[in-house]
């Protein structure tokens, strides 16, 4: 059984690295101390923040997040060393913006989306990188290869230079990918790691407020798609 160490050695090279859910969030999966911290989304995905090879003196003390999808596990490191070293927060919350912004352009008589756009903007400006200095990469966005899942969205994929994430293609969360909650989850989960040795705790408690209220508001957005799914399905004929 491939261990949830072995999953974020593996993901040395790539931000996303794919395992099996038993392997990556199962009894076996890793110790103790591997996880930091653990969270189910409302679709009931698990993100579990991992300390694998922390580096001691630095600011951050998680070194990644090991993220459950439809079929697997996904690998989303965290920048330690630089900003080529993996993903920073300014990052991730334009991965989360411009996802909510694809999701608002398509369903445009969505109240919470323009909430929840106007929260992580708000985070998003208020954030400041602890590394002082750091010129953060630009994220890129990038369609679904031939032959994936078909999808309301112009793009599914988020690159920064080496790292890239894949977003979930549907807003039900049934495909393979990253879900928006998941990765919302993720931000809080840093920033809340960030507060005690950050020099900038204002900024990341705002950020991390504002992340919070995003969260919160898709969260229940989540809720209400699974449970218009499952009144579809009581109100299907029997076929018996």
């Amino acid at each position: 059984m491939v261990g949830l160490h072995q999953m974020t050695e593996a993901a040395m090279e790539s931000s996303t690295q794919t395992a099996s859910a038993r392997s990556a969030f199962g009894a076996g999966g890793g110790s103790g101390r591997d996880i930091v911290s653990w969270c189910a989304t409302s679709a009931g995905r698990h993100v579990a923040f991992v300390s694998i090879d922390l580096i001691p003196g630095r600011p951050l003390r998680l070194w990644g997040a090991a993220v459950e999808v439809a079929d697997g596990g996904a690998f989303i490191r965290l920048a330690i060393l630089g900003p080529f070293d993996g993903w920073s927060i300014s990052q991730l919350l334009a991965v989360a913006l411009a996802r909510f912004e694809a999701e608002q352009a398509h369903d445009l008589g969505e109240s919470a989306l323009a909430e929840i756009v106007r929260h992580l903007d708000r985070a998003a400006a208020m954030h400041r990188e602890p590394q002082d200095g750091w010129a953060v990469p630009p994220v890129s966005f990038e369609p679904a290869p031939p032959g994936s899942p078909a999808s309301p969205f112009p793009w599914s994929l988020a690159r920064a230079g080496r790292f890239a994430i894949q977003m979930c293609p549907d807003v039900e969360a049934r495909q393979r990918g990253v879900t928006p909650e998941q990765l919302l989850t993720v931000i809080e989960l840093a920033l809340t790691s960030w507060l005690p040795v950050t020099p900038w705790r204002r900024s990341c408690w705002e950020a991390r407020r504002e992340v919070r209220a995003a969260l919160a508001l898709e969260a229940q957005r989540a809720r209400a798609r699974w449970a218009a799914r499952v009144a579809d399905c009581d109100a299907e004929p029997d076929p018996g």
